[in-house]
């Protein structure tokens, strides 16, 4: 019997991550009237995500957890994503580049909406804001993304069209309606960066935990970054600023090159075969 076909393809692909994100939205709508614009986001992402996820990683061709992503990874790579963290501040500075070229007449209206749906300002919100967005978003978006669309945006396109296409399926996913054209163009653009970044992380590992962890850390950056401006900070990121100074911004964007480089000097776990349906049920 001939193996079973690469799943999803891209335009499978496209559909679960339009409905994730359709459903995601909707119920964040929904939710908000009886719980905080936080635990509605959160709740959200869960359940239209992980809806979406599950539905996509049922069709995933034999062996669906090595496929997905679903193992360990080598301590030593831990330095590696460490050092990719500042990719916070690289790809908020994408935001602010693509801000200066068209810039958005709704920037403040959009900055205290974030503000308002991610409060740091009392000890029990900021813990709520960072269960949602350091614990459960990083865990949903890479199961989703990196999990079960990249395995088969990389078995079509090769690595780097993989990893393109599926960040930007994850760039587009984070573009949010009822804003201006240039505020979700800025959105979508830092998004990208970061989903790059992800996606990488997930291909020379092998495994969808780095970039969940790389995601937390970055989210866990954000978060620390809004709830204590006093101790660190950094204009265009977390202060009044156009751009982050050269005297941030080089040093991150060393760190990152240099986080790429060391993931890059062994090569990528090869994809496991796809098995055929009676190679499966031997198993």
């Amino acid at each position: 019997m001939s193996a079973q076909p690469i799943f999803p393809t891209p335009l499978q692909g496209a559909l679960l991550a339009f409905m994730g994100s359709f459903f995601a939205g909707a119920v964040a709508l929904l939710a908000a009237d009886s719980m905080s614009p936080t635990a509605a986001m959160g709740l959200g992402s869960v359940v239209g995500l992980g809806a979406a996820g599950a539905l996509g990683a049922a069709s995933v061709p034999p062996p669906h957890g090595a496929r997905i992503g679903l193992r360990g990874f080598a301590a030593p790579r831990l330095g590696a994503l460490l050092l990719l963290l500042p990719i916070a501040l690289v790809a908020s500075e994408v935001d602010n580049a693509v801000k200066a070229l068209w810039p958005p007449p709704d920037a403040p209206a959009v900055a205290q909406a974030a503000v308002e749906k991610l409060p740091t300002d009392t000890g029990l919100a900021l813990l709520e804001t960072a269960i949602v967005v350091v614990g459960l978003v990083p865990l949903v978006e890479e199961w989703f993304f990196r999990g079960v669309l990249q395995q088969g945006a990389i078995a079509r396109y090769g690595a780097a069209g993989g990893i393109v296409f599926t960040s930007l399926l994850f760039a587009l996913g984070h573009g949010a309606p009822g804003i201006s054209p240039p505020s979700w163009l800025a959105a979508v653009a830092q998004a990208l960066v970061l989903g790059l970044a992800l996606g990488y992380a997930r291909h020379a590992t092998g495994s969808i935990l780095a970039p969940a962890l790389l995601h937390a850390g970055v989210n866990g950056l954000g978060v620390a970054a809004l709830a204590w401006p006093h101790v660190v900070a950094i204009p265009g990121y977390n202060a009044p600023g156009a751009h982050t100074p050269l005297a941030w911004l080089a040093p991150c964007v060393l760190a990152v090159c240099a986080g790429l480089w060391l993931l890059a000097r062994e090569p990528a776990p090869a994809a496991p075969p796809v098995e055929s349906p009676a190679d499966a049920e031997r198993e």
